[in-house]
């Protein structure tokens, strides 16, 4: 009886809108901002050191004529992330990592003299990009491989 009437105490205390559980009016984050993802670097050398630090090259595909004329690069692998340049159609990548979903690439760009920014020879192990070419986080459908 004692144990029934001591949680009939604690239940009423709880739903009371006065002292007890669930009075602080701070308990929750009112901020209404969304939050942002930060900067995810791009990695090279994820095969070792017997493969060049990014593993192909692509090409910037299927951007519609009818809607934007550009792929946004983004400095972490989902959408909200800020822009850090946009890419037009058939422009060259390094293909280099791939987020975990496998929806997003880390990629390098490569600039039109036909520099290879330092990933076309492989390096001693991973390590994230640091230039000094422009790199970022593309959507995987408008990035297609081809031949190096």
């Amino acid at each position: 009886m004692n144990r029934t009437a001591l949680a009939l105490c604690l239940l009423v205390t709880a739903c009371s809108g006065g002292g007890g559980f669930g009075s602080d009016d701070n308990l929750y984050d009112t901020n209404t901002t969304a939050p942002r993802p930060g900067v995810l670097p791009v990695q090279i050398g994820e095969g070792g050191s017997a493969f060049q630090a990014c593993a192909g090259v692509g090409e910037v595909v299927n951007l519609s004529p009818a809607g934007e004329a550009y792929l946004p690069l983004r400095a972490a692998p989902f959408a909200e992330a800020d822009e850090v340049a946009r890419l037009g159609e058939g422009t060259r990548v390094f293909r280099c990592t791939r987020s975990l979903d496998q929806r997003w690439q880390g990629i390098v760009v490569a600039p039109a003299d036909a520099t290879d920014c330092g990933v076309a020879a492989p390096i001693a192990s991973a390590r994230p990009y640091a230039g000094p070419c422009k790199s970022g986080w593309a959507l995987t459908g408008f990035i297609r491989p081809i031949a190096g």
